[in-house]
């Protein structure tokens, strides 16, 4: 019964990030399809995504669970031994700590921001004008990285306590500036690029104001305070910087994947970038949800010392992670195409863009669930105060998407890129989920490869029903709104499905799934906001 409540306790925590993570990604594919009609995968598309690189870069090695991966264990450790005074300096001197670093840090990139476009795009100069706009625009929006580092510390304080709803929530705020800026802005610009950068500027201001009120309830008063030789911050110290490493291996890989698609035909790394997002929305609505919970519970269990129910707790976030990943991943596959051009083609995107995009979204699916398993398997090291071990697979992995990248992108252009990072996943999660078992003892791997199993024997079958579908859904000379209902009915087909078939395969396992999934959906983010 104990480990029961364990369960639906995780999972309400899941849906508490999933329900306003869902709101976000929605608004995201707004913000991107304003990007896609005013930008399309032109020059200035290309220019203001690099620009975006390095802050969007920390925005996601901080925002999807890598500040927490060095802070969280440490803030949990120090609270429950019941020391809130303590505690709360702790969390005062840290905050501003980290306040002086990053702006110490955004003042630098501002200052070399030609000689890190330089590393980052050098292929940009060989177009005239695409060079200046690329480090204008990285000027613009770095102080974006000080913004968000303080953001992702007040989520990772929030997080601790177990209030999930509310720091899942600020990407929304992001969007809506963005979306905001453009709606408002762009179409009387002369470089509508430059005005997506101050809306990037503005949801950085709205994603660290927000959560303000809600630490103060809790008990953060932000006394001003500096000491870099406190124990604890020392402590984290020691692990942020390879937690962010460790935890963002895929991240810092598609940054490089950025880097390499510079030096290839116009509109490569706008094709990148489109793509993901798609990726992302997958992503976003289960996987980086549970991941985000799943570290303050793991971290209260290694805190106690509670080897078993770390591998059990961890065993079941992967069983579910299957449930939910090889249908999308093979949903993806199929119908790539027709979700790109659905979803952006107007405007500067045109058939072009969308083959472009198209092609690296089929690849990327490839890897979603092994994206997925190491979202699950991270976290497992770092509520153990071990950010050493996934650095070293991380190093190894990036070295191994840089090879596969230059040997696959000869070929398949763009394309080779996205199967490169999908393949260096598939190594990263093997190599991490051995050498934590290593660490802590062999986990039910019977039950973890049972349901991965069926639940990918379940996403084959869907994958070749909507495969015999495709001359109907993909008809791009079709009206936009036929185009669109196909979509849907293909969609919400494939998962019936899916469904369907797995019940087949396996009833007692999806009855059980599905009961638990919904139980979450019901109590998740009401019980969260109080």
């Amino acid at each position: 019964m104990e480990r029961d409540d364990q369960k639906r306790r995780l999972l309400r925590s899941t849906a508490s990030v999933a329900l306003p993570t869902f709101v976000s990604r929605i608004l995201g594919y707004v913000r991107d399809l304003l990007q896609a009609f005013f930008l399309g995968t032109s020059d200035s598309a290309d220019a203001f995504t690099i620009a975006f690189t390095i802050p969007n870069l920390f925005r996601r090695l901080t925002g999807e669970g890598a500040m927490t991966a060095g802070f969280v264990p440490t803030f949990t450790e120090i609270k429950g031994q019941g020391e809130r005074r303590e505690l709360w300096r702790f969390g005062n001197l840290f905050f501003w700590d980290l306040a002086l670093v990053m702006a110490l840090a955004t003042v630098l990139g501002i200052l070399f921001a030609p000689g890190l476009v330089k590393f980052i795009a050098h292929g940009f100069k060989a177009t005239e004008g695409k060079w200046t706009l690329t480090i204008a625009m990285t000027r613009v929006m770095f102080p974006y990285l000080f913004l968000i580092s303080l953001a992702a510390l007040a989520s990772a304080i929030l997080n601790s306590f177990r209030r999930f709803f509310v720091p899942a929530s600020t990407p929304i705020l992001f969007n809506l500036a963005v979306i905001a800026a453009a709606a408002l802005l762009a179409r009387g610009s002369s470089e509508p690029a430059r005005v997506f950068c101050l809306g990037v500027l503005a949801g950085g201001v709205l994603q660290v104001a927000v959560q303000v009120p809600f630490l103060w309830r809790e008990g953060m008063r932000f006394t001003f305070g500096l000491s870099f030789k406190h124990s604890a911050v020392r402590r984290v110290g020691a692990l942020l910087v390879p937690g962010i490493l460790g935890a963002g291996v895929y991240q810092v890989n598609f940054a490089l994947s950025r880097m390499i698609a510079s030096s290839l035909e116009r509109g490569s790394t706008a094709a990148l970038y489109y793509s993901s997002r798609i990726e992302e929305l997958t992503l976003g609505l289960f996987s980086i949800a549970l991941s985000v919970a799943l570290l303050p519970a793991l971290s209260e269990h290694a805190a106690a010392r509670d080897t078993p129910e770390i591998k059990k707790t961890l065993g079941f976030s992967l069983r579910l992670t299957s449930f939910v990943t090889f249908p999308a991943a093979a949903g993806l596959v199929v119908l790539s195409r027709p979700i790109i051009r659905v979803l952006f083609e107007r405007g500067m995107f045109n058939r072009e863009s969308t083959t472009m995009s198209g092609a690296c979204l089929l690849f990327f699916a490839m890897g979603l669930p092994f994206v997925s398993g190491v979202k699950m398997v991270a976290p497992a090291f770092f509520s153990l105060k071990d950010t050493r071990s996934p650095v070293i697979v991380g190093v190894f992995v990036m070295a191994l998407n840089v090879c596969l990248s230059f040997a696959l992108m000869g070929k398949l252009r763009v394309g080779g890129l996205a199967l490169a990072l999908s393949l260096s996943q598939v190594v990263n999660f093997a190599a991490l989920f051995i050498w934590l078992e290593k660490k802590i003892g062999i986990m039910a791997r019977k039950a973890i490869a049972a349901t991965a199993v069926k639940t990918l024997a379940a996403s084959a079958l869907m994958a070749g029903a909507l495969l015999a579908l495709r001359p109907v859904i993909d008809v791009p000379a079709a009206p936009f709104s036929r185009q669109a209902a196909g979509l849907a009915v293909a969609i919400v087909l494939g998962i019936a499905i899916y469904v369907s078939f797995l019940w087949l395969i396996s009833p007692s396992e999806a009855r059980s799934l599905v009961r638990t999934f919904l139980h979450a959906a019901r109590r998740g983010a009401g019980e969260e906001v109080r």
